[in-house]
């Protein structure tokens, strides 16, 4: 018995050892952690109790307004509100988005793509659920909002482009913020400039963010603002474009499709810049349906291309200038001489044939100019050989981008006689080492595989107007003169091209002289009209123009300058599938320049005393 409790006070004993042991170490520990807490991590739970109470929310700022010349709004910002939701602030997230959906009237689609929205956005950053409200559409929520934690109702501002598709292309859109902007700052419920001004401007036009930070209580409701910082405002920015130009461009184009561009010749501001169709960017901004986007992506007439510098054409008889440039360069004998045209040049066993079946008879630059010969440009483009003909080309600024601050841009294409990809043989590998006469022939009037854009051509005749000077075109109002290169050219020679342009619409026998003899501005140009279809000579005799189905109509250009002899404006019009230049592009450009006269002369008698 003795034994029995001589053992149990023996555990009893070492119990109380380890207990007594055990104590100091817990208390130790203990104190150790209130140490560490109170001492060394201080600071970093001290800042996590203020995160918990007190909350960062950006203020976005407003977008910088694009006026044109006279400072009429192209993009402007409209008083509205919209809601947002901070994820990470909402407790039933369902039940949350399917009350808001009811207060607002969304639909299914809308409720998707809000929900679609949230998940691809971090859970402590804003997410814009719907905006350009007015206040009786927000006001029911408003009234609600303490049973929404992590809602909120902020008044703002929207994009609205009071001119739709009429400068679509120059202005450009905007979109809520993707991935790929969210990682470089941008905050979910931004809006980034995608094409056009808005996309090349958009540094200054996106202003700079504020923030503003609030107190909130447990369930991240607002308590109190404790402390703003404002945005600041985007940069306005006013355009050369004129809306009004450009209108009277849109209104000659018609329901054609084409592009019309209009330069100062010194600076290269752009006057006008039009590509038809356009499409509304406004519906960017209320929120696109892919029906719409898949529609006009389908679109056969493809309103998101911009025709003035994303689309190439042939330059047809414009061209003939540069040709004629590049003869009284290289010193050919044709360039002061003359020839015959019989209506055609034998080639081996083929004929090259002139617009003019029965031919214009004897010939000098002048009147091929005038009269636009093919024959007399076969011949000197063959006395020349392809490479002056591409040396000149390049010189004038074709075959190379503008530098304009729009993308993209299409260089267009300038052949050599280099060897080229041969565009008859399925292998891309294969390629040609011989250059043969004939492409050289049909590449001095403007065929073949030389290409250009509208706006190309536009600052080619620039060009001539000003003296050689190959301008960067200017989209902002006071920008200096940029010139990327200056031609070698001489006086001499430009007299004889500009009186050549000049008699063009001024001659009888020119092919613009019906469209623009009247014109209110002396104007010195050029037509040209671009196969799009090879098509025998034989059969175009009996074939009309009009007779061809739209698609295999000749494209119609005019390029040229007004005043002549005290040039301001350089012009360049497309139209496709229009048929013959003077007749289809001549009075789109006789329309613009009557505008710009009409415009001229209210500014000059505003100045009158």
């Amino acid at each position: 018995m003795r034994n029995k409790q001589l053992e149990k006070r023996s555990r009893f004993d070492l119990r109380m050892l380890v207990l007594f042991a055990a104590v100091p170490l817990f208390m130790g520990l203990l104190v150790f952690q209130v140490l560490k807490l109170q001492w060394f991590e201080h600071d970093h739970y001290m800042l996590q109790a203020e995160q918990n109470r007190l909350n960062i929310v950006p203020t976005l700022p407003v977008r910088g307004e694009v006026t044109d010349a006279e400072g009429r709004g192209l993009a402007v910002n409209r008083i509205a509100y919209h809601v947002q939701l901070i994820p990470e602030r909402v407790t039933r997230m369902d039940y949350t988005l399917h009350a808001l959906a009811n207060i607002l009237h969304w639909s299914d689609a809308k409720l998707a793509s809000v929900r679609k929205r949230i998940e691809h956005t971090r859970a402590d950053r804003p997410v814009l659920l719907d905006d350009k409200l007015q206040w009786e559409q927000v006001s029911p929520l408003a009234a609600r909002l303490h049973h929404f934690p992590g809602v909120d109702v902020e008044s703002g501002s929207y994009r609205q482009y009071p001119y739709g598709a009429l400068a679509s292309h120059v202005i450009g859109y905007l979109s809520l913020a993707r991935k790929d902007d969210l990682d470089a700052g941008y905050f979910p419920s931004e809006f980034v400039g995608r094409t056009g001004v808005e996309k090349a401007f958009e540094k200054q036009l996106h202003g700079v963010a504020g923030y503003q930070q609030e107190e909130v209580d447990a369930v991240g409701r607002r308590v109190a603002v404790l402390k703003r910082a404002p945005s600041k405002m985007g940069q306005a920015l006013q355009l050369a474009l004129d809306i009004d130009i450009q209108q009277a461009a849109s209104d000659a184009l018609g329901d054609r499709t084409g592009a019309v561009v209009v330069l100062d010749v010194h600076t290269g501001a752009i006057i006008a810049m039009l590509s038809k169709p356009g499409y509304d960017t406004n519906r960017f901004i209320t929120g696109l349906e892919s029906d719409q986007w898949n529609a006009w992506l389908n679109d056969p007439e493809k309103p998101l291309l911009n025709r003035a510098m994303q689309a190439a054409y042939p330059p047809a008889s414009t061209f003939k200038l540069v040709t004629g440039f590049a003869g009284l360069e290289h010193h050919a004998r044709l360039a002061t001489g003359s020839t015959v045209c019989p209506g055609f040049v034998e080639l081996a066993d083929r004929k090259l044939r002139c617009w003019k079946h029965s031919g214009h008879g004897k010939i000098s630059m002048h009147r091929a100019l005038v009269e636009s010969c093919d024959v007399f440009f076969y011949e000197l483009g063959d006395e020349l050989g392809m490479a002056a003909i591409s040396d000149a080309a390049q010189e004038w600024g074709l075959g190379e981008k503008t530098g304009i601050e729009l993308s993209p841009e299409s260089r267009g294409s300038v052949p050599s006689q280099s060897p080229y990809m041969m565009s008859a043989i399925k292998n891309n590998a294969s390629k040609r080492k011989r250059w043969f006469r004939g492409e050289t022939m049909i590449t001095a009037i403007g065929q073949g595989t030389l290409t250009t854009t509208p706006l190309q051509i536009a600052r080619l005749a620039a060009a001539i107007a000003n003296g050689g000077k190959v301008l960067k075109p200017q989209l902002l109002a006071g920008a200096q003169a940029e010139v990327m290169h200056q031609v070698d050219v001489s006086a001499e020679q430009l007299n004889i091209i500009r009186k050549a342009m000049r008699s063009v619409v001024s001659n009888p026998h020119g092919t613009a002289h019906r469209a623009l003899g009247n014109s209110p501005w002396d104007v010195a140009g050029k037509t040209g009209t671009a196969q799009v279809v090879k098509m025998s000579q034989d059969r175009k005799k009996i074939i009309s123009q009009a007779q061809q189905e739209r698609e295999y109509r000749d494209h119609a250009w005019f390029m040229g300058y007004a005043p002549y002899k005290n040039p301001k404006i350089a012009i360049a019009v497309l139209v496709e599938h229009g048929g013959h230049g003077g007749s289809a592009a001549g009075p789109v450009a006789a329309a613009v320049i009557r505008a710009m006269a009409a415009k001229d002369h209210l500014v000059t008698a505003g100045r009158e005393p």
